[in-house]
């Protein structure tokens, strides 16, 4: 039953609720209507203001202040901010010196296009142009205008100033399509050509050069002409946009070209080139195999005219001669043009030693010794024997002079010996003898001998060494040919360390009838003087004459030997017999006179 009761109490309205539970509740609800009610007021009041505060700020904000809208520009100049007056006077400034009195250039590859004022009749209406700014972002309501404003405030706008340009572009076109025609060009390829026969190649670079009854051939190359066009949209497009941006800086514009196929000029080169040969120097036995000549143009020249060539134009090259690098003629005087060394020795009257130093300077005469190789004097000359020629001549052999089969040739030994110091060569295996000779100065000699004493030399030069050796008037003479690269020369010098030391006289007594047919106080051995040199390579300049260095180049002993005189005994006197008739004795008695 209590649930019952309270289920239907629950279901009375607010307000029967109230008259249901007596006057404190009344009370109660009557305040709540008041507070109720006062905050409605309230509300509306605010609400009041705040429309009246919006409308009086979107007029004050919406305010058009009669300036161009910001960051709006025209021709590059910055009209934001401006009034039109102020608008119009900057594009006057910007455009007075130009549409109306500068000429429009257009630099083409061969032409220059002068666009005048006359020819374009360019102008500017800057009173509509101005127009145009100011009206930029006021096509709307006042709200749409506002936006379009601070719009206007964060991005630049460069107005589209054509509907206020007057410019003939038929006029432009018409010069942009006579330059076009002017330039068109067909495409056609280079072309080379060879005529004439080739000439006799088989003699010297000299020689052919006399021939002058020789017709060469001949290279003729016609220079194609490229495909070449002007784009005339494209240079129309260019010519307009410097017009809609006020920039008369000249316009340089090229040309749609295709270039001819270049010829390959190095391939035509080997095609028709034949290369000379050069001499070539036998190295065993320095003959030179003679050049031969090449035929040809010259490479370098054809394609320096071939850069410089105009379209179309015929080039005309005569072929030529071409010398070898190396000649004949080059090599031979380069190889023993110059006299590394050169000594003469005087000789006796001995006629077997003068044929043995004949025999021997014939054997190494012409000899030639290449670079880095060892010349043997013994091997050149080989065993001195009778059957060659050589004669038996006076020689040294165990501290005596002695008669040997080829005597003397150390005198040939020596002058070459002399003559390798002064050349500056390499001695590779020297003897000095074992007394001194009159030929050469103390030092300066070499001793050989078959089969024990050797006289040896390298060539240490870049070049062959030719020996050139001869005996005429009295001397010995030796000379080395090569090629001289040094900038000094030699002379030789020699100090005596030991001596000199003096032979004895010393005498020899023989019977009146001795063998050897000495004669009392005949000179049987000639006294040497002993001494110990040492001898020195001195360098000078060839430039100055002056010394630059002097070199130890060997020690030389010589003995000395005693001088030995005969000392023959006195012949016996005649024995004494008596007297005996002469037979001549009757004859000389004068005769008796006849008896008539």
């Amino acid at each position: 039953m209590k649930k019952r009761k309270h289920d239907e109490t629950s279901e009375l309205s607010g307000q029967e609720a109230i008259e249901a539970a007596g006057p404190a509740e009344q009370a109660r609800s009557d305040r709540h209507d008041f507070i109720r009610g006062s905050a409605l007021s309230v509300l509306l009041v605010v609400l009041i203001a705040a429309i009246v505060l919006g409308t009086w700020w979107f007029f004050q904000y919406t305010e058009d202040d009669g300036l161009i809208y910001p960051n709006v520009s025209a021709f590059g100049v910055d009209l934001g901010g401006m009034t039109p007056e102020e608008a119009a006077a900057a594009l006057r400034d910007a455009t007075g010196q130009t549409y109306t009195v500068q000429t429009m250039v257009v630099n083409l590859p061969d032409v220059t296009l002068a666009l005048t004022p006359t020819d374009t009749g360019a102008s500017v209406d800057v009173d509509a142009l101005v127009q145009l700014a100011y009206d930029y972002g006021r096509g709307g309501n006042r709200w749409e205008n506002t936006q379009a404003r601070a719009a206007a405030e964060l991005k630049s706008h460069e107005l589209d100033v054509r509907s206020c340009m007057t410019l003939n572009e038929d006029a432009i076109r018409h010069s942009v399509d006579r330059a076009a025609a002017a330039a068109a060009s067909t495409l056609t390829q280079s072309t080379a050509s060879v005529t004439g026969e080739r000439p006799d190649l088989n003699m010297t670079y000299e020689k052919a050069l006399e021939q002058t009854d020789v017709v060469h051939q001949q290279l003729t190359i016609v220079m194609g002409t490229p495909e070449r066009s002007l784009d005339t949209e494209a240079l129309m497009e260019t010519i307009l946009h410097a017009y809609l941006t006020n920039d008369f800086t000249p316009i340089d514009f090229a040309y749609d070209v295709v270039e001819p196929d270049a010829l390959d000029l190095d391939a035509l080169y080997a095609q028709h080139y034949t290369a000379p040969v050069d001499a070539v120097l036998n190295e065993t036995d320095y003959s030179i195999t003679p050049e031969i000549l090449g035929y040809g143009f010259d490479p370098e020249a054809l394609k320096q005219l071939v850069a410089d060539a105009g379209e179309g134009q015929t080039i005309t090259v005569d072929f030529a001669y071409v010398p070898a690098a190396l000649t004949w003629e080059a090599i031979d005087a380069t190889l023993f043009k110059d006299v590394l060394g050169s000594v003469s020795t005087n000789h006796t009257n001995d006629s077997n030693r003068n044929t043995n130093l004949k025999l021997a300077c014939q054997a190494i005469n012409g000899k030639i010794i290449r670079p880095g190789e060892t010349f043997s004097y013994n091997e050149t000359l080989g065993k001195r024997t009778a059957e060659k020629g050589y004669k038996a001549a006076g020689a040294y052999s165990g501290g005596k002079n002695v008669q040997t089969i080829g005597g003397g040739i150390c005198q040939v030994s020596s002058t070459l010996y002399y003559a390798c110091l002064k050349a500056d060569l390499q001695i590779v295996d020297r003897t000095a003898h074992s007394f001194t000779v009159s030929y050469v100065p103390y030092g300066m000699d070499a001793t050989v001998s078959w089969g024990t004493l050797d006289y040896k030399f390298k060539n240490n030069t870049d070049y062959p060494i030719r020996i050139e050796a001869s005996v005429s008037g009295g001397q010995v003479h030796v000379k080395l040919l090569g090629t001289d690269t040094k900038d000094y020369y030699v002379k030789m010098t020699y100090e005596t360390i030991e001596g000199p030391v003096e032979g004895k006289t010393v005498y020899e007594n023989y019977s009146y009838d001795n063998k050897e047919g000495y004669r009392d106080g005949e000179v049987i051995q000639t006294a040497y003087t002993g001494r110990t040199v040492k001898s020195y390579r001195v360098k000078y300049s060839k430039a100055t004459d002056e010394q630059i260095s002097s070199t130890y180049e060997a020690t030389s002993r010589y003995r000395s030997r005693d001088k030995i005189v005969a000392r023959v005994e006195a012949p016996p006197p005649p024995p004494t017999e008596p007297p005996a008739d002469d037979p001549n004795t009757a004859a000389e008695t004068p005769a008796t006179e006849p008896t008539p």
